[in-house]
């Protein structure tokens, strides 16, 4: 498969998808139309890049890449009701007021971003300048645009939470992103209520980046995530966070060449991070220069891929490292361990990669919403094409240290899509099904949902040809039989391609058929990440 050619008509209205100025503090009521069951009641929550353009005195100031769009959070409240069915509210906030404000006044943003284009003519004293002089953005959560992921409750943050009822389920959103600035809102309002770094939660997670996918033990709730300091040598720490007693300690540091690391892999037993070779230049000190990670980092394709194994249970630290060729990915699926030989396991991980980083910057608002009139020719080269890949970690002993380096072992590959979900039961097990968005080639964004099987290889999908409909990343909601992986249901917020409206959609997830739909009457931004907590 060398490139996908958009075949999309040029009113689909994406700019209504990716630049949207609207949010609506208050609830609403989303008009139903078949069933949403009664198991789905509870809370959704969606983060992620709103409006990217704001009037300054200037004119007007733009967000360039995708990734840097102001941040809005978007709430769906799921009620059942006396008929076997459900209601559906809405309501969505921007988090950023105040960095909005402060772009109006001032026609610029002085802050490191993920991609933004700077003034190739700006003086070198002013860019020192802006690199050097302190801000106060961290004293208000209304100047972090932490716009990737959002969670409710998220152990060692409640310290942060709002005045909520004593019975309410849900005390406090958590919103992350790949920088160590970190923002809370109130669950039921979605009001920045204070921004904060992981230095609270341990004196040592100071470096600038971490990772805006933790994970969460399936069990406990304990969470893990990493923190990276830049210097000669990138300093990684992993980190675990306690659910019961909100106590975080350091369990591994290691060092290595940095790079943008978006997630990882976590076993039953053991956390692994891979560190692809998306390095940040001149020792991480580009990014004060460029004021951008984007710009900032390069794809070393003569790097090998490095995936170090951290044992989480028993504090032995890195365990064991591996290698393999190199590639990019922006996020891992699942991974599960099984017995190995002499006192072994092998651990399996499952990720959507890419050849390199060029889907990076295939992703400013430029290219996405076709500003420059070429949408019916969009292309995606082969290196934008994400693959599910499935890599083996042979023989990781269970009490000591492998003394040498191994190779990981590339299982199997083929092209799925992107921001996989699965059945959050089978988290650190073996998975056959994972759920993603794909580009089938008939919009310039993602056209289908796909139900991916890792055992027959294949993809189904879901979304009309003839009239493309873009779907948000599919959050799967067991039904609660505890039977077979796939016994649940999908929900997404898609974008009708002909009104330019949204509605929330429910899919059976065995048939990715529609059960049922909330439409609302205007566009819903795509966001990014999201999270379901049952009311069930």
């Amino acid at each position: 498969m060398g490139s996908i050619t958009a075949t999309n008509s040029k009113t689909h209205p994406l700019e209504a998808l990716l630049a949207i100025g609207r949010e609506e503090r208050e609830p609403v009521e989303l008009r139903v139309t078949g069933t949403f069951p009664p198991l789905l009641a509870g809370t959704f929550y969606r983060n992620g890049p709103g409006t990217h353009r704001v009037d300054s005195k200037t004119g007007s100031y733009a967000r360039s890449h995708w990734f840097d769009g102001f941040a809005q959070l978007h709430r769906f409240q799921i009620i059942p009701t006396d008929d076997g069915n459900c209601r559906v509210l809405y309501n969505s906030r921007f988090q950023v007021d105040a960095l909005m404000e402060e772009a109006r006044r001032t026609g610029d943003l002085k802050p490191v971003t993920f991609g933004q284009k700077r003034d190739p003519c700006e003086s070198f004293f002013h860019k020192m300048k802006t690199v050097f002089e302190p801000t106060e953005f961290m004293s208000n959560p209304q100047m972090v645009n932490a716009n990737v992921t959002v969670f409710a409750n998220m152990p060692g943050m409640l310290k942060h939470g709002p005045a909520v009822p004593a019975s309410s389920q849900l005390k406090l959103l958590t919103c992350l992103t790949d920088a160590n600035q970190i923002t809370h809102a109130n669950p039921e309002t979605l009001e920045p209520i204070a921004a904060s770094t992981q230095q609270e939660l341990h004196p040592d997670l100071k470096g600038p980046f971490t990772c805006a996918h933790p994970q969460f033990d399936p069990k406990t709730g304990d969470v893990y995530n990493y923190n990276l300091h830049l210097g000669p040598r990138g300093t990684f720490r992993i980190y675990h966070t306690s659910a019961n007693t909100s106590k975080t300690d350091v369990i591994a540091t290691f060092s290595t060449k940095a790079a943008y690391i978006h997630s990882f892999f976590m076993t039953e037993d053991y956390i692994v991070l891979c560190v692809w070779p998306s390095y940040f230049k001149g020792l991480g000190a580009s990014v004060l220069w460029e004021r951008n990670m984007l710009d900032a980092m390069k794809f070393d394709a003569t790097a090998q891929a490095q995936w170090f194994v951290v044992d989480r249970k028993g504090h032995r630290g890195v365990v064991a490292k591996f290698v393999s060729p190199p590639f990019f990915a922006f996020h891992t699926i699942n991974a599960f361990q099984e017995p190995g030989d002499k006192n072994t396991v092998d651990i399996i991980c499952d990720v959507v990669q890419y050849a390199n980083m060029d889907t990076l910057h295939r992703t400013y608002y430029q290219d996405l919403l076709s500003t420059d009139g070429k949408i019916s020719n969009f292309t995606v080269k082969r290196s934008e094409i994400p693959t599910t890949v499935r890599y083996r970690l042979p023989r990781v002993p269970i009490e000591s240290t492998m003394r040498t380096v191994a190779a990981a072992e590339r299982v199997f590959g083929f092209v799925s899509g992107e921001l996989p979900t699965i059945n959050p039961r089978f988290a650190t097990k073996r998975a056959r099904y994972h759920y993603c968005v794909v580009n089938r080639g008939h919009t310039s964004f993602f056209d289908a949902i796909g139900k991916v099987d890792l055992d027959t290889q294949t993809v189904k999908y879901w979304g009309s040809e003839t009239t493309p409909h873009t779907p948000s990343e599919p959050i799967f909601i067991p039904d609660g039989t505890g039977e077979a992986e796939d016994a649940g249901y999908l929900l997404s917020v898609v974008l009708d391609g002909e009104t330019g409206t949204s509605y929330l959609v429910c899919l059976d997830a065995r048939t990715l058929t529609e059960v049922g739909r909330a439409e609302h009457d205007h566009a819903i931004s795509f966001g990014l990440h999201g999270s379901h907590y049952s009311a069930v």
